[in-house]
């Protein structure tokens, strides 16, 4: 082999943790491009990951690539991010590295979105141009005296004439017309940007001051102005020429409320989004104008971490306790960690925001000898505005439609009030399930271990979770008793009983089922700001990131459900949800309060919320979690093995842990057992919970584990997966 002779690494989307060799095809390459490659039968598309002089596969054996694509993906300082998250979370470097890639790209469709083009007269576009014309071209003449007044837009122009492309086409061709894209220009109006109280300069000045890499947590309260504290750190940092900023949201629903505050505050700053709402194109183009530079402010959800970014300044992620920023299948990233080790990497501040923060968090900022800076914003940023008052409604089962008594009347208050009120229960559809009175049938899901939730408007019965759908059925398939009815509620029922409670009020339900578009929630807000609603009633989707000037009122149906929860972090999430969707009420100068119905008034998290009191609560939660030998005191990862036969899971996961237990006496291998949903999809579910005291010690037992894994002989025959940190379980 000639010493000469390179062979191309290349990253491919393929369960295989290792890079594959190809030659070169007479193209220029380099680190990061995309390539087109044969593998087996198949063309597919790749990453050049590294260059090499060797290969321990001969030369005469190899394949060339087919294509070079000139476009380079990832630069190596984004490779090495990919790499460590490879290695971190124990998933194929191939796979790891193509499921951040935008969907076209990995579909080898590259051409971005079509845009909309502006004509202009060219200096032969004349009267006497247009006279010489033939009669018979009328629709020519029509479109050529448009374009001779003013510059045209495409739009306008299809308005025109119904033949418009021809006619544009023979004027281009007589030399009369010329085309570029058209930019609607921004009006750059003067934003009044609020003033700052001692805090949030204090905040914002602590932050500044310190050079380099540098994790911050801003502890606000809810409406405290953590938002105004990003925008103008922001603002500081894009004075330095092409810098770039980044900021997470945890959901998409946050998105365009945010984006639109950050552009009236940036009009001249070129600002793009990066979430699921977006179609491909959209989203291809954005990434790649984020990746040109050409973007100085990104605003996206969890993905939008692995954005290119040449001149990244800060990233920023608001509410960095949410549970959403866990990727929960394929590539189980945390955005919030790989964030860090973007930040360190690229020796950048990075900013996290919550009123509630995640324990991890609350313990890296106040117990590890400061790992974060740790600033704090007690006072709601609108002077007038105050804390909302918190109260407990005892309720118990004879309560008429699952609202009390002292929940109508708050409500009626605020409607002769003219202000808004928020009902809060986190479950869409209109009950749990369907029950038998007879003989306790419930409906359940054939494919999935859940119930099927009524869906009355409809007359359906659905599967949330693997989307079964059929009618309402009348008779008991037990019994044969006609008894049959809807058990619990959710937000239809909700809805329903509402508006017979109050027939003449605006009443608006925001959920799954009624958000469908990307319009939905830009709407939402028009509407409220302008009162046209008087009453929400959702579920988490309203629970935080809004902003209702005029709602005073929060009422939070059957939160005593999380209080069943087996798992461990439910009074975290629970108390984090409840003084979220608390924070709603009252955000301007009217005083605003909150109702939750309980049947265990004086439960610890429910006292906590009513003395707003986060700190205490953290507090308490980590000395538990300490005694308990529980994250962030250990570290953790879980085998999820699935399959059709559970036969084959049962025998996976029991060798799978047995090998697991002859590699280390460091990691604690607890016996593998059901999830709470046994089945799901169709597929038969085990679990394997580990746990180790060190990093490094899980991490160790995880290498080698994974590689034993990706080599049983029973790995074809089942779906498994390493979940390294979990949240869920």
């Amino acid at each position: 082999m000639s010493d000469k002779q390179k062979f191309l690494k290349v990253a491919i989307n393929v369960p295989i943790d290792q890079l594959f060799d190809y030659l070169p095809n007479g193209e220029p390459f380099s680190i990061g491009q995309y390539v087109t490659i044969p593998f087996g039968r198949r063309k597919l598309i790749g990453v050049i990951y590294g260059i090499s002089l060797h290969s321990h596969i001969h030369p005469s054996k190899l394949k060339s690539v087919i294509k070079v694509d000139p476009e380079v993906i990832f630069d190596t300082q984004m490779l090495k991010l990919l790499t460590f998250v490879s290695e971190y979370y124990h998933y194929p470097i191939g796979q790891t590295i193509m499921s951040v890639v935008p969907s076209r790209l990995k579909n080898n469709l590259n051409q971005l979105r079509q845009y909309e083009l502006i004509y202009q007269a060219t200096e032969k576009l004349t009267k006497e141009f247009i006279n010489q014309l033939p009669a018979r071209q009328l629709r020519i003449r029509k479109v050529a005296e448009a374009i001779l007044i003013s510059d045209m837009r495409q739009t306008d122009v299809m308005k025109l004439v119904s033949n418009w492309s021809d006619c544009v086409h023979k004027l281009e061709i007589y030399g009369c017309l010329k085309s570029k894209i058209y930019e609607p220009k921004e009006e750059v109006s003067k934003v009044e940007i609020p003033s700052l109280n001692d805090e949030q300069k204090a905040v914002i000045n602590a932050i500044k001051n310190k050079k380099g890499y540098q994790a911050s947590l801003i502890f606000g309260i809810t409406g405290s102005g953590k938002t105004e504290v990003y925008m103008q750190l922001i603002e500081q940092i894009l004075k330095e020429s092409n810098a770039q900023a980044l900021i997470l949201v945890p959901e998409i629903n946050l998105t365009p409320q945010l984006e639109n505050r950050f552009r009236t505050r940036f009009p001249t700053k070129k600002l793009v989004s990066l979430h699921s709402h977006l179609t491909d194109i959209e989203r291809l183009d954005n990434w790649r104008k984020a990746k040109s530079g050409e973007a100085r402010i990104i605003i996206g959800t969890r993905l939008a971490i692995f954005t290119p970014m040449p001149f990244i300044k800060i990233i920023i992620i608001d509410e960095e306790h949410d549970m959403s920023f866990k990727q929960q299948d394929g590539l189980r990233y945390h955005a919030r960690d790989v964030a860090m080790v973007r930040a360190k990497n690229s020796n950048i501040p990075i900013v996290l925001g919550t009123a509630t923060p995640s324990l991890e968090s609350w313990h890296n900022a106040t117990r590890l000898d400061n790992k974060y800076n740790f600033l704090k914003l007690s006072f709601r940023a609108v002077k007038e505005a105050s804390l909302p008052k918190i109260q407990t409604i005892l309720v118990n089962d004879k309560t008429k439609n699952g609202i009390s008594r002292a929940l109508v009347d708050a409500i009626n208050d605020r409607l002769k009030r003219k202000e808004q009120s928020l009902i809060f229960i986190n479950r869409r559809g209109f009950a749990p399930t369907l029950f038998c009175s007879s003989c306790s049938w419930t409906a359940e899901c054939k494919r999935c271990s859940s119930k099927l939730v009524v869906h009355q408007k409809t007359n359906r019965l659905k599967c949330h979770h693997c989307g079964h759908d059929q009618n309402i059925i009348n008779q008991c398939p037990i019994c044969a008793s006609m008894g049959l009815r809807p058990l619990g509620s959710g937000t239809q029922k909700v809805e329903e009983a509402l508006n017979k409670l109050f027939p003449n009020a605006s009443i608006l339900r925001v959920d799954k089922d009624t958000t469908r578009t990307k319009k939905s929630l830009t709407l939402l807000h028009d509407r409220m700001n302008n009162r046209e609603i008087d009453i929400l009633v959702g579920t988490q989707m309203l629970a935080k990131g809004h902003d209702f000037p005029f709602l005073t009122l929060v009422g939070i149906l059957d939160a005593d459900n999380a209080l069943y929860s087996p798992d461990y972090r439910a009074p975290e999430k629970l108390f984090s949800q409840l003084m979220q969707v608390s924070g709603r009420a009252g955000r301007s100068n009217i005083a605003g309060e909150v109702l939750i119905q309980t049947v265990f008034p004086h439960n610890p998290v429910f006292e906590g919320v009513k003395k707003h009191n986060y700190e205490i609560f953290a507090q308490t939660l980590l000395q538990e979690r300490e005694q308990m030998g529980l994250p962030p005191f250990s570290f953790t990862a879980i085998l999820r093995v699935e399959s059709k036969q559970l036969k084959y899971c049962e025998q996976f996961i029991n060798d799978a842990a047995k090998y697991a237990e002859s590699l280390s006496n460091k990691v604690v291998i607890y016996d593998p057992v059901r999830p709470s949903i046994e089945r799901l999809k169709g597929y038969e579910r085990f679990q394997l919970f580990i746990q180790a005291n060190a990093r490094k010690d899980l991490q160790n037992l995880l290498k080698q584990w994974t590689a034993y894994l990706r080599q049983y002989h029973l790995a074809n025959r089942v779906k498994w997966s390493i979940d390294v940190d979990p949240l869920e379980f």
